[in-house]
């Protein structure tokens, strides 16, 4: 999973398949998805909230290998949706370890 306590209160797949998923996350106030990086491209659209690395209303697209991370360093949930192609999976998300 994305680390030992999640920093999303919910997270709903809307379309799964081989070639691709659409996920819906809601991350918590203060919450950090960790530096990753996927094998192939990824697609978010932040639908409310805006905090250090994300903007609402904004479109962000992460190319294959490309490290990104999420950092709400806001009082507020951040909602967005990501299209991950091929679908998100753990052998997919490759998450950058602390050194």
């Amino acid at each position: 999973m994305i680390e030992s306590i999640s920093p999303f209160s919910k997270s709903q797949t809307i379309v799964g398949g081989k070639l691709g998923s659409c996920d819906l996350y809601v991350m918590k106030p203060g919450g950090v998805e960790n530096k990753h990086f996927h094998n192939g491209i990824e697609i978010v659209l932040v639908l409310k909230g805006n905090c250090q690395t994300h903007k609402q209303g904004h479109g962000y697209m992460y190319r294959k290998g490309q490290i990104h991370e999420v950092i709400n360093d806001s009082k507020n949930e951040l909602i967005f949706i990501c299209l991950t192609i091929p679908a998100e999976s753990q052998k997919n998300t490759h998450y950058i370890s602390s050194i």
